[in-house]
């Protein structure tokens, strides 16, 4: 027992931290779009709602959590994001146990409203911030353990919901996603949680306080040369009122707002989409799961990858791939077309996620990267309100998703181009508040 307890005290503090919060997000699966496109049939099968009502909800949120995510994402650089991890996990709870007792628009509105603001306004602008601060050489690996929880949450819980529905139906299914959310996301999140390694006597990656040789990075080229493998010592330390006067955090607030409207506006969706096409029940449910595990695996992918190959150079990739995935989308009919569809989003999504705070670390370091992530998630969240929206409207109005997926496509050739132009900026001469 004694020989445990050494060893577990040897362990990094920060692996802790990331698999707290990789728990957060894991259960945040409870408000995530691909869980909820499991509930549009049999709700709007009870109630008799439009595809465009049900859109809005996740627009509501999404916006509010849009106008959060900046103040909160400063308090992470402040006070940790303990407080944000867990009390958005409670929010959402709270609102899966109300969804289970729903009889109105207006309170499926205000429920769903709640959890999508928990999830974009707290937990989301939290949780990668978290695990950032306490890594700069493993911050790859170490981040990418986050975003693989999230996919592999929806992973998990999509056929469990699905069964849950098939035999109690869907009120008892809010239920179920709420407890995960309890046990796996608040517990956790509440209990190890903390700001960074310097408030605990520590050095960041559980380093020694000696500096390390330096890295050569000549294999770089000049827009890409501060290497993840440098010391936290060499890392430039960026305020936000610098960062937001660079053309590169412009470009990449652009391109990441125009990614996520696609991204939301296929996720909502998809398997409403599927069942049009012909694919209903377990193989149109079994998309979201294939999705889910190609994300999870180029989430742990791209996160070690990430440490040897500069992050935006791997997201201009990423980012070009939806102009694909939409083109096999519009032309699905069959489970194996629907599959490759799949893979390929999964990739695309989820390499977005993990792979923009690492660009924003990369390019600005450590010290005000809860507030421009903050920021960017805003940016991100007002795509998600506009991408959902505009694919119930389309519906609504043509019968099919045909033309927003053929925009989404577009879209995406556009966002890989403006990550392209983001150069990485020169290191600021100063500190500025």
């Amino acid at each position: 027992m004694a020989n445990l307890s050494r060893r577990v005290s040897r362990v990094y503090y920060g692996w802790f931290v990331a698999a707290a919060a990789a728990g957060t997000e894991f259960a945040n699966a409870a408000s995530a779009i691909g869980i909820l496109t499991i509930f549009v049939t049999p709700m709007t099968d009870e109630f008799g709602w439009s595809r465009t009502q049900i859109s809005g909800a996740t627009s509501v949120g999404a916006i509010i959590g849009a106008s959060l995510a900046p103040f909160t994402g400063r308090l992470v650089d402040r006070i940790g994001s303990r407080l944000l991890l867990a009390g958005g996990g409670i929010v959402v709870a709270l609102a899966c146990f109300y969804l289970a007792e729903a009889q109105t628009l207006l309170g499926f509105y205000i429920a769903f409203t709640f959890a999508r603001t928990a999830d974009q306004g707290l937990i989301k602008a939290g949780a990668s911030p978290a695990v950032g601060k306490w890594f700069r050489r493993y911050r790859g690996r170490a981040v990418s353990l986050v975003f693989f929880a999230g996919s592999a949450g929806i992973l998990v819980m999509a056929p469990i919901v699905q069964m849950v529905i098939s035999a109690w139906g869907w009120r008892a299914a809010w239920w179920v996603l709420g407890s995960v959310m309890l046990v796996v996301g608040v517990v956790p999140s509440a209990l190890v949680v903390r700001r960074q390694p310097e408030d605990m006597g520590l050095a960041v990656d559980g380093a020694t306080t000696e500096k390390p040789p330096p890295i050569r990075t000549q294999a770089l080229s000049a827009n890409d040369q501060v290497s993840p493998q440098v010391s936290p010592e060499e890392e430039a330390q960026w305020a936000l009122g610098q960062v937001v006067r660079t053309p590169a955090f412009w470009l990449l607030m652009v391109s990441l707002l125009i990614s996520s409207t696609a991204s939301s506006g296929v996720g909502l969706h998809l398997i409403p989409h599927l069942n049009q096409q012909g694919l209903v029940g377990g193989p149109a449910v079994a998309v979201i799961s294939v999705m889910s595990a190609s994300g999870a695996a180029s989430t742990l992918a791209l996160g070690f990858i990430s440490e040897r190959i500069p992050p935006r150079r791997l997201m201009v990739l990423v980012t070009l791939m939806p102009a694909i995935s939409m083109t096999v989308l519009i032309l699905a009919d069959s489970p194996a077309e629907a599959y490759l569809f799949a893979l390929i989003q999964g990739v695309a999504t989820t390499g977005v996620n993990i792979l923009s705070p690492l660009v924003w670390a990369n390019f600005y370091g450590r010290s005000s990267l809860g507030s421009i992530y903050g920021v960017s998630r805003a940016s991100q969240v007002v795509g998600f309100a506009a991408g959902a929206l505009i694919s119930g409207v389309i519906f609504d109005a043509t019968g099919s998703y045909q033309d927003a997926f053929v925009l989404f496509g577009f879209i995406a050739v556009a966002s890989s181009l403006l990550v392209l132009m983001a150069r990485q900026p020169a290191a600021p001469a100063g500190p500025q508040a």
